[in-house]
């Protein structure tokens, strides 16, 4: 889609950069091939056409964050050296990335259904986990901002 929406622009931005040239080479006094009127009526369509094509854009890229109050958390404390990692208000679609203190990803979840999740930890991610007194969920979401989340390690 963003292909397609790419192609559509540079097009648009073809026709508005031909009937500026169109225009002033008549304006100029010199032989074109496109009549004055023509080449004013293509620039001025071309040029709206992209502006409204230009805030389409914006809007579609612009992506919504997260309330706090809706974001993942632990629904109990991750203690040291645990095989599991219980998650409350998990959103269907999004995935979950672990890391740990040194950002080295972990594990990687993909939610299917909304609501609470146990992810189960493999001993060595586990350990791989536990480097540091903390570590990072990044959550992300198609057409929500990414978003971190730091847990503590109990002991």
């Amino acid at each position: 889609m963003k292909k397609v929406f790419g192609y559509v622009l540079s097009l648009l931005a073809a026709l508005t950069f031909a009937g500026v040239i169109a225009t002033t080479a008549n304006a100029a006094g010199s032989s074109a091939t496109a009549t004055s009127g023509s080449g004013v009526s293509s620039s001025v369509v071309a040029s709206s056409s992209s502006k409204k094509a230009v805030k389409k854009a914006t809007k579609k890229a612009t992506k919504k964050t997260v309330k706090k109050s809706k974001r993942v958390k632990l629904s109990k404390k991750y203690k040291k050296n645990a095989r599991k990692v219980y998650i409350k208000k998990a959103m269907k679609g999004s995935k979950i990335n672990f890391k740990n203190n040194k950002n080295k990803s972990v594990k990687k979840v993909s939610i299917k259904k909304a609501g609470k999740k146990t992810v189960k930890l493999t001993k060595k991610q586990a350990k791989k986990l536990n480097k540091g007194k903390k570590f990072k969920m990044t959550v992300t979401k198609k057409g929500y901002k990414t978003y971190t989340v730091t847990v503590s390690i109990k002991k």
